[in-house]
């Protein structure tokens, strides 16, 4: 990995047991996700998994999309939920399907998942050891979750859609959260991870929650993870306001500063309880250099919903 602990002046936040399952009860709203994400921009494709368990019930669910340049609407959908897990943790087991395997805690992960539609094998290993959003200034905001981590990736693997076959070979981001998930505190959000090879990435989320902004990511250079400060983030939508272009200057607690340009090449719209989740694979640079980028903007249905409503008044 690289980033070891040679390269960082503090040891790291997590331990093995991060990658694990967390106690969740007493968390209102109680949810652990795992997440990750290939960005294709060359290949027009977004490659998005997500796993959770739902503390209120004790099961599981898990979903695989494959999103193209066709709008807002996944090729690939592949969803499920209220499942048992099959394993004992998330260190080797299969949630509907999608196998997952950690063998290396805190750098590795594994997902193999095959159907009639989609056939997707990646391996995720980490620039850098994950970062807590307790290391931002603002802290983890108490609806988002008691902790999660953030962590730019290289990913190698396979993508088959019917007869088209892609080769995996590039960058992406995965999370792990635990906690409280209170979607209704969102009323806006900026979620951008983007590497430009492997010494340089960033994670950045700015949101609107309870009438205040909240900052966290880092900027990781070449495995020495700094803790932003700041984030201007701005985005070009088109009319279905699905960004088309995403902008951002990131300053981290050095003072560093890394910008960002981003073009969208795929897009998925996920709906998700009172939100849209605007997903989308972008081509772009850091800082000057090419990246593979991904920005998720999410926003309440009914905002978008009446601002597109022909005959609002």
């Amino acid at each position: 990995m690289s980033g070891s602990a040679s390269a960082s002046t503090k040891a790291p936040w997590f331990t093995a047991a991060d990658d694990l399952m967390h106690d969740l009860s007493g968390a209102p709203f109680g949810r652990e996700s795992l997440l990750w994400t290939a960005p294709l921009p060359d290949e027009g494709l977004l490659v998005f998994a997500y796993a959770w368990k739902t503390a209120a019930t004790g099961k599981f669910g898990r979903f695989v999309a494959v999103a193209g340049d066709n709008g807002g609407k996944p090729l690939v959908l592949e969803a499920i939920d209220d499942v048992d897990l099959e394993g004992d943790d998330f260190d080797d087991c299969t949630i509907g399907g999608l196998r997952i395997r950690q063998p290396a805690p805190l750098q590795t992960a594994q997902l193999a998942f095959a159907s009639e539609n989609v056939e997707y094998e990646a391996t995720f290993t980490g620039l850098h050891f994950p970062f807590s959003w307790h290391e931002n200034e603002d802290g983890c905001a108490a609806w988002a979750a008691t902790d999660r981590y953030e962590q730019s990736c290289r990913v190698t693997g396979r993508l088959k859609l019917g007869d088209r076959e892609v080769v995996i070979d590039g960058h992406g981001h995965r999370d792990h959260s635990w906690g409280t998930r209170d979607w209704r505190a969102l009323q806006h959000w900026k979620w951008i991870n983007a590497a430009a090879g492997d010494d340089l990435s960033i994670h950045a989320w700015t949101s609107y929650a309870l009438g205040d902004n909240q900052i966290n990511g880092y900027i990781n250079r070449g495995g020495v993870v700094t803790p932003l400060v700041d984030v201007q983030a701005k985005a070009q939508l088109d009319d279905r306001m699905l960004h088309e272009t995403v902008t951002a200057v990131l300053t981290d607690a050095d003072g560093g500063v890394v910008t960002l340009e981003a073009q969208r090449a795929a897009m998925w719209q996920m709906p998700i309880r009172h939100l849209y989740l605007n997903e989308a694979a972008m081509s772009g640079t850091l800082d000057g250099q090419k990246a593979v980028v991904h920005v998720e903007l999410g926003w309440p249905q009914s905002y978008i919903d009446d601002y597109l409503d022909p005959e609002a008044v």
